[in-house]
């Protein structure tokens, strides 16, 4: 799955909003542009999508949103389920952040790329996205992104306002993960494939400017494993014990 930062535009007293996505004809942080077609290409002009929580695939759904593209611009039709406990919430929230002041609330979309090419434009390499399948828009904590802060370090500087998003989002993915690795498409599985590689590298520069760094590395992974250790133990008594009355 691969996730985008999208804009709230609006939220009425129905529960309904629209959200803007991007618009097609531009080049986003990503270096990614879209082809006329590539939201609308379902059924009626158009897809359904669920409205999750942070990306959370075991929550319970918060409403639907329907995605089509209006001139240049993929917009989103947002309808949250005012019947739920949740949905309620996440109303009021949404309305509240609306109305006072600048609102902060930030959005992200996950999608799977099912057809796309490459241009040259103005000397650089760009990605068409020609069709994709959005699957969920969600509320979350900080805006989600190839290139925009969630799966990449623009900077070698890690800075607390860099180094922080990053850790956040990854967090907020591996909850929403969870258990079930099929969550992840293909594409993303080969986005955590470069970051690994990266890191690595970023690590091997750091031992050689610093050789106290490699102790530390090798201490930093001593606690991951025993951590590791005493989560698989957890789980693995949860099985054993006997069943309560």
């Amino acid at each position: 799955m691969n996730v985008k930062s999208l804009t709230i535009e609006k939220m009425d007293e129905a529960g309904t909003g629209r959200a803007r996505i991007a618009q097609l004809s531009a080049v986003d942080s990503d270096g990614d542009t879209y082809a006329p077609g590539a939201f609308s290409w379902g059924q009626g002009g158009g897809q359904w999508c669920q409205i999750l929580p942070a990306h959370n695939r075991k929550a319970m759904p918060l409403g639907k949103a329907w995605i089509h593209e209006e001139n240049d611009w993929a917009v989103a039709d947002l309808h949250l389920n005012l019947n739920t406990q949740a949905g309620k919430d996440w109303h009021e929230t949404l309305k509240f952040d609306l109305a006072k002041g600048n609102p902060v609330q930030e959005w992200s979309y996950g999608y799977d790329v099912l057809d796309a090419d490459y241009q040259q434009r103005e000397g650089r390499n760009v990605q068409v996205l020609k069709k994709l399948d959005v699957d969920e828009i969600s509320p979350v904590i900080r805006g989600a992104g190839v290139g925009t802060g969630t799966l990449s370090i623009k900077s070698a500087e890690l800075k607390a306002a860099n180094f922080a998003p990053l850790i956040a989002n990854l967090a907020e993915m591996a909850e929403a993960i969870g258990e079930d690795a099929s969550l992840l498409s293909k594409t993303g599985l080969k986005q955590l494939g470069d970051i690994h590689v990266s890191l690595g590298k970023a690590l091997e520069n750091a031992v050689r400017l610093d050789p106290h760094t490699e102790e530390r590395i090798a201490q930093a992974h001593e606690r991951e494993i025993q951590a590791a250790l005493g989560r698989w133990l957890e789980w693995q008594s949860r099985g054993h014990l006997p069943a309560s009355d």
